[in-house]
């Protein structure tokens, strides 16, 4: 029933009035008084509080104003080095990133360059090989050959004795031969 009254006060149900009419409506005026005020005293001096500052833009202190500024200036200067250190880093990773492919690059063509100085190398290795067992080859030939040329010098030097001493014989003979012919 305090509902429908406080509606009716508030304007609640404007357009339906039959609430009025209902023999269960009941019209109550509720009445106020202070709460700190004793119920048998009538008004009595109000202690009033300390009043609150209002939270009107137009009260704050200017102090808090200045340092709520520098708080966002410093905020969007933070903001802004941090951008800055940003784009820095980025720019020194684009120019490291090109560094590292310029290494890369040469880091590739001394690689060819030391596998094709080593694949040269191999092949002088295998010609100086091949070229030394035919020089050793010959080597032993011709060691061979001087061998068999000092045994038949040798050979030949017995040989020159024995056609020596067969050519003394022979002398010999015809010298005795012409003496005995002369002789007879």
């Amino acid at each position: 029933m305090q509902a429908a009254a406080f509606r009716d006060k508030k304007g609640g149900n404007r357009g339906d009035h039959k609430d009025a009419h209902d023999p269960d409506y009941e019209n109550i005026t509720l009445t106020f008084r202070n709460r700190d005020q004793p119920k048998g005293s009538h008004l009595a001096p109000v202690n009033q509080a300390q009043p609150r500052p209002s939270s009107d833009p137009a009260q704050v202190p200017a102090w808090l104003h200045r340092a709520i500024m520098s708080l966002f200036v410093l905020l969007a200067l933070t903001f802004l080095f941090f951008i800055t250190l940003s784009i820095l880093m980025l720019l020194k990773n684009s120019e490291m990133s090109r560094e590292l492919l310029s290494l890369k690059r040469e880091l590739w063509n001394a690689t060819n360059a030391a596998q094709e100085g080593q694949e040269e190398q191999r092949t002088h290795w295998r010609a100086i090989l091949q070229n030394s067992g035919e020089a050793m080859k010959g080597i032993s030939e011709i060691k061979i050959k001087v061998q068999s040329g000092n045994e038949k010098l040798k050979t030949v030097a017995a040989e020159i004795t024995q056609i020596n001493k067969n050519t003394q014989k022979i002398l010999e003979e015809l010298g005795k031969k012409m003496s005995t012919q002369s002789t007879q």
